[in-house]
Parts: C-alpha cells; structure tokens; sequence
C-alpha cells in the first residue's frame, strides 16, 4: 500500500496536491493542442527557458510556436509544483510516494526533450510514448490529490466483496489504459488496426463501468468508496463517445488521408477534447482503483 501515513497530512500539502493536479492538466490540454494542429516540431531546440515566450517579440512566431511553448511552460510549472509536493510528501513520511512522483515527473520532462532532439529518428512513435506517459503521470498526480484528502476511512462489509470491488476495478483501470494505447496510435500513427480496436475497447471500457457500478451498488460501502469516481466516469463516458464518434468522422469522413486534412477549429475542439476527456477516464479509474485497494475490510 503507498506508504501515507496513519496520520492526516498538513492540509496545505493536499491543497497543492490539487494545484498540481490543475497545472498538469494545463500541460495536458495543451499538449493535445499540440499533437492536433501538427506542431511539436516548429522549435526543435531544447531545452528552453520557461519564460521563452516572454524573451521574444510575439510578431515573429508563429501561432504553432506559441503553442508549443505555451505547453513547454506549462510543463515547467507542473514539474515545480510536482518537485514542492514531492518535498512535502517526503516531510509527511511518504518517502516512496515522494521518489515515485519526482522521478515520474522528471522522466516526462526528459522524454519531451529527447523527443524534440530525436524527431526525425524516433518519428511519431516516440511522440505517441510522451503522450502516453503524460497521461500516466496525470493519473497519479489525482491519486496523490486523493491519498492527501482527509477523510473517515470506509470499509467494505467482507473480504470477498473486497476483493470483488478491487478485482474488478483494477480490471477496469487496465481496460481503459488499452484504450488509451489504442488512442495514441490513432492520433499519432493514423493505424487502421487502431481505430478498429479503439472502437472495441470502448465498448469494454462501458460494460466494464456498467459491471463495477453493479457490483459497487451491492453494498452501502461500495457505494461510499467507488461512488464518486463511477459517476464521474460515467458522465464522462457519454461525453467520450460522442466526441469520439464526431472525431472519427471528422478524421475519416473526408475520405481525404487524415494527415492532409486540414484542421479547423472546431475539429480541433473535438479532437483536443476527446483526447483530455480520455485522460480524465483513466485518472478517475484509477482512482477507483486506489479506492477500492484502501477500503480495508474487517478480518
């Protein structure tokens, strides 16, 4: 179990935790901003300054180049809130949360350096791998938000309910990972294969909602620990599919290659939505999953 400790943490560390959560979700967005207009290579210098954009004349960029590093200072300032909370992590006890936060972060970085560096010999898998991570590190940025929240610890009314409620969310949070994995090789590498699989594994992702649900409903105490997060998911869900059809018809409908289709706004609200919607489905899975993992249940 993560290593939180028996007593609450200061409330100012949970507050920043929220901070965090708010800044990386910054660099999400505008990371998929990036991916959707085609420009994570309009600078392919790095490492730069934070404040770059303030360093230059806004007459000379391009709007690609401003997004760019609109989503590199908003990284920056996701790494130093990661670096404050892992400082307070450390100082709370949470010694193994504090190391797995930090290197994540940092890890994320250097993956968005080396993939500007190594563009034209990685190509867009390695793209895809950066947008992957980032999604993982936002997971567990919100994990970390709800390890810090204070609050009555629930328990589940038996060990084999127990172990139903975290089976099957921790199933549930796999199914939605492969989601994304399908996701990102559509958005990246256009896979036929991809958008084929992505299709299937949305049904997954629902019937595996629809069964967690079920079984959280069962008792009182599932639905005081998974309530919350299943509901959220499932709003989100509706919402996912629908910008998901629209993507998929916006991308394909044309019959023109996806890559020479021109963006419009309005695509790109879809795409840029469907893909941070996505994001907030796996962080609220795995949510789920943390939740169910910290019931405990009465010997």
């Amino acid at each position: 179990m993560p290593d939180i400790p028996s007593q609450p943490v200061p409330r100012w560390l949970h507050a920043w935790a929220v901070l965090t959560v708010i800044v990386a979700a910054a660099a999400v967005v505008m990371g998929a901003v990036v991916t959707t207009f085609h420009v994570g290579m309009t600078d392919p210098v790095w490492p730069t300054y934070p404040w770059h954009l303030l360093l230059i004349s806004y007459q000379e960029p391009s709007p690609g180049y401003i997004i760019e590093h609109t989503h590199r200072a908003a990284a920056y300032g996701a790494g130093f809130c990661v670096i404050v909370l892992a400082v307070g992590l450390w100082l709370a006890g949470s010694h193994r949360l504090a190391l797995v936060a930090l290197a994540c972060i940092i890890a994320q970085g250097l993956l968005g350096g080396v993939r500007v560096l190594l563009n034209a010999r990685a190509g867009p898998e390695y793209a895809a791998v950066h947008g992957i991570f980032g999604q993982v590190v936002f997971s567990l940025l919100v994990c970390l938000a709800v390890l810090t929240a204070r609050g009555e610890a629930a328990e589940f009314p038996n060990p084999e309910y127990a172990r139903r409620c975290r089976r099957t969310s921790l199933v549930l949070a796999g199914i939605v990972f492969l989601q994304l994995l399908w996701g990102a090789a559509v958005r990246h590498l256009y896979n036929p294969s991809a958008v084929r699989l992505h299709i299937l594994t949305a049904f997954a992702v629902v019937a595996g909602v629809v069964w967690l649900m079920r079984t959280a409903w069962e008792e009182s105490a599932g639905r005081r620990v998974l309530g919350r997060p299943l509901i959220l998911m499932a709003a989100l869900l509706i919402l996912q599919v629908a910008m998901g059809i629209e993507a998929l018809l916006g991308l394909y409908g044309s019959g023109l290659p996806p890559d020479l289709q021109p963006v419009t706004i309005g695509r790109a609200m879809v795409r840029t939505g469907h893909v941070v919607v996505g994001a907030c489905i796996l962080a609220a899975s795995v949510a789920a999953a943390l939740q169910a993992y910290r019931a405990a249940a009465p010997a």
